[in-house]
C-alpha cells in the first residue's frame, strides 16, 4: 500500500509544481522594445532573427506579450501608402510571424514624417486588422492586466515637437499642445501599479543627439509629468544605440532601444549607469512586483539586466 500512496504523493506535488509555475509565469508581462530598425539591412535582419530566437527560448517560462516600436520605422522617408512595398519587406516578412507572433505596437519617428504622410502607418493598420501592426493613431493609450499585473503604456509622438518642417506642413496645427495636454490627463488618472511612456525622441541621453535643442526643449514639457505622476520608464529610440540612463533629478527610467538598424558612437558620458553601441534590443518583464530588464545583442547575449520595484509602491512606503 505504501508505494501507491507515494505514487499519489509524487503525482500531487509535481501538480501542484505545475501550477505554480504555470501562475508564475502568467504573472508576468513580457515585451521586448526596437527602435530605428527600418533600414531593410542585414543589421535590420540580424536583430530580428535574433528577437525570434530569444521569443522562442522564452516561450515556455516567460512567453511574450507584444513588441514595442519606437519610430523611424521606415528608412529614410517613411510610407507613401498602405500598399507601399516596404511594408513586406521591412516589417511583415521581416519579423517572423511564427516564432513573433504577438501585436507590434507602435510609434512614429523623425523619419516616418518625411513623407508628408505619418497617417499612413495609422492607417495601415485599420487597412490591414489581420497585420501584427498597431497603430492606433499618432498618441493613445494600451493597458495590460494579466492577472495581477496591471500596467498602463503611454504612446505618444514626439516628433510633434521636432521642429521639424515637415511637422509645420500637418493640417491639425494644434496636436503637439493637444497630445501634451492628453499626456497629463491620461498620467494623472491612472491607477495601474506600472506606467510607462514610449516615445521616438529621448530626453536624456549620452548618444549624438543628447544635447539637441529639441531634446532638451521635450525634457522641459516631459520631465515634470514624469516625475510628479511617478512614470517607471521613458522608452525610446532616436540614438542608435542602447542605453539605461538614471539622472540625479527623476526616478523615471530613461531607456533607449535605437540599435536595430543604424549604429553611432558615444558622444556624452553625462548619465549611466549603460551604454553600448551595438546592434541588439530591450526586453522587459513586468510582474505585480519587479520591472525584470535586459538589453540583447543581436547574437542573443544579455549585455546589461537589471531590477527595480515600481514607483508607485514606492509611493505607498
Amino acid at each position: 500500500m505504501i508505494k501507491p500512496i507515494q505514487n499519489r504523493f509524487t503525482l500531487l506535488i509535481c501538480m501542484l509544481a505545475l501550477l505554480f509555475n504555470a501562475t508564475a509565469h502568467a504573472a508576468a508581462l513580457h515585451f521586448l522594445a526596437i527602435g530605428d530598425a527600418g533600414s531593410g539591412t542585414d543589421m535590420q535582419k540580424s536583430v530580428a532573427g535574433a528577437m525570434a530566437k530569444y521569443a522562442q527560448q522564452t516561450q515556455s517560462t516567460s512567453p511574450l506579450n507584444f513588441v514595442l516600436v519606437l519610430g523611424d520605422n521606415f528608412y529614410p522617408q517613411g510610407v507613401t501608402s498602405v500598399r507601399d512595398p516596404q511594408w513586406k519587406t521591412k516589417f511583415e516578412t521581416m519579423y517572423d510571424a511564427k516564432l513573433l507572433p504577438v501585436p507590434f505596437i507602435a510609434v512614429l519617428g523623425n523619419h516616418d514624417w518625411k513623407t508628408d504622410s505619418p497617417d499612413v502607418e495609422i492607417e495601415y493598420s485599420k487597412a490591414n486588422p489581420k497585420s501584427r501592426w498597431q497603430m492606433d493613431g499618432h498618441y493613445y493609450k494600451r493597458t495590460f492586466s494579466i492577472d495581477s499585473v496591471q500596467a498602463d503604456f503611454f504612446l505618444i509622438d514626439s516628433a510633434l515637437w521636432d521642429g521639424d518642417s515637415h511637422i509645420d506642413k500637418y493640417s491639425d496645427k494644434k496636436m503637439a499642445e493637444k497630445q501634451l495636454a492628453w499626456l497629463r490627463e491620461q498620467l494623472s488618472t491612472s491607477t495601474a501599479r506600472w506606467k510607462i511612456v514610449a516615445a521616438h525622441h529621448p530626453i536624456f541621453s549620452n548618444g549624438g543627439h543628447g544635447h539637441d535643442g529639441n531634446i532638451l526643449a521635450m525634457r522641459k514639457k516631459l520631465l515634470p509629468l514624469f516625475n510628479q505622476y511617478k512614470v517607471d520608464a521613458y522608452i525610446t529610440g532616436h540614438d542608435h544605440d542602447l542605453q539605461r540612463n538614471e539622472p540625479r533629478d527623476s526616478q523615471t527610467q530613461f531607456l533607449i532601444s535605437g540599435a536595430d538598424g543604424k549604429l553611432r558612437p558615444q558622444k556624452y558620458k553625462d548619465y549611466g549607469p549603460f551604454y553600448q553601441s551595438t546592434l541588439g534590443f530591450l526586453s522587459i518583464e513586468l510582474t505585480p512586483t519587479e520591472m525584470r530588464g535586459k538589453f540583447l545583442d543581436a547574437n542573443g547575449k544579455t549585455l546589461n539586466e537589471w531590477t527595480r520595484a515600481p514607483l508607485s509602491l514606492k509611493s505607498q512606503n
